[in-house]
């Protein structure tokens, strides 16, 4: 990772974190056209396409009102932490699996940083979230896309989808939605392939180097379907933790003490830094938590 693209991450970061006003003087026709689209999107019910540009300097698609849309139109970076961790440990070369991709942001930032010679195996069940993000990640020579979701074992499943709006919440189970809003907009049922980890690394051959869940309450089927990965090649796991009480969803704390005994620390991001993850007695607020080999 050159400076320069430190120093534009460090500018989107404070930008994101500035008042109303000082977003405004930093970044006025971003953020004055994202909010126009934006209510013009949701007075008429619509979405809006438009190309976000990056943090790192690459455009791609995104869908306004949709909120992970929004905060990469105005600042170019989704998810801080879990953004960080990928500029720390993806290094040129690596092999990146993406489960759970959406709209192909980190897929992106993946294969910027694997660069040439590294892979990035990207896998995204709702197809009309895989429509755009196959139009994100269609020309990278390094990027292989799935339009299939990752479980415990082969089978069928049904995908929530809740709309483009609320794409980032689609799910095997319920969304991480108040009931208010899931019952205001519904949810279209998708049926589509699905398979396990071990079960993809048996029939491609690809070994991961580092692997990314975020699956929406799908996360502890996932890790019982890649033990074996676990087990003979050690990847490092980002995984997405949040105790929402969503129906059939499994504890964070439980999903960090599957990893625990397969002999992995687990990492947060606090204070600028990425550090040491204490087990939390409380119910888990929305994070991302790295796991690394002992």
């Amino acid at each position: 990772m050159s400076k320069i693209d430190l120093n534009k991450m460090e500018r989107s970061v404070a930008l994101s974190r500035g008042t109303r006003i000082q977003k405004l003087s930093k970044a006025p026709r971003k953020i004055l056209y994202s909010k126009i689209l934006e209510l013009f999107a949701l007075l008429f019910g619509q979405s809006i396409r438009v190309k976000a540009r990056t943090f790192w300097g690459e455009d791609m698609l995104v869908v306004i009102p949709e909120v992970v849309s929004l905060n990469l139109y105005r600042y170019g970076f989704f998810e801080e932490g879990l953004t960080r961790m990928l500029l720390e440990h993806l290094k040129p070369g690596v092999t990146f699996f993406d489960i759970g991709a959406h709209f192909g942001y980190f897929s992106l930032l993946a294969s910027y940083l694997v660069g040439d010679k590294g892979h990035v195996h990207v896998f995204e069940p709702t197809p009309s979230t895989f429509e755009v993000l196959r139009t994100n990640a269609s020309n990278k020579n390094n990027v292989f896309l799935n339009n299939n979701a990752v479980f415990s074992r082969r089978e069928i499943v049904s995908i929530n989808d809740y709309g483009v709006k609320y794409s980032a919440f689609n799910s095997i189970y319920n969304g991480n939605l108040s009931l208010d809003i899931i019952e205001k907009i519904g949810a279209k049922r998708y049926q589509v392939e699905a398979f396990s980890v071990d079960e993809y690394v048996g029939s491609t051959g690809v070994v991961p180097d580092f692997v990314k869940i975020d699956a929406e309450s799908a996360e502890y089927d996932i890790l019982q379907g890649m033990e074996m990965t676990i087990d003979e090649y050690r990847p490092k796991i980002s995984l997405e933790v949040g105790d929402m009480n969503v129906r059939h969803a499994t504890s964070s704390k439980k999903l960090i003490n599957f990893l625990l005994n397969k002999k992995y620390k687990p990492y947060e991001y606090k204070e600028g830094k990425i550090e040491l993850h204490l087990l939390k007695t409380v119910p888990y607020q929305y994070d991302n938590i790295l796991f690394l080999q002992e």
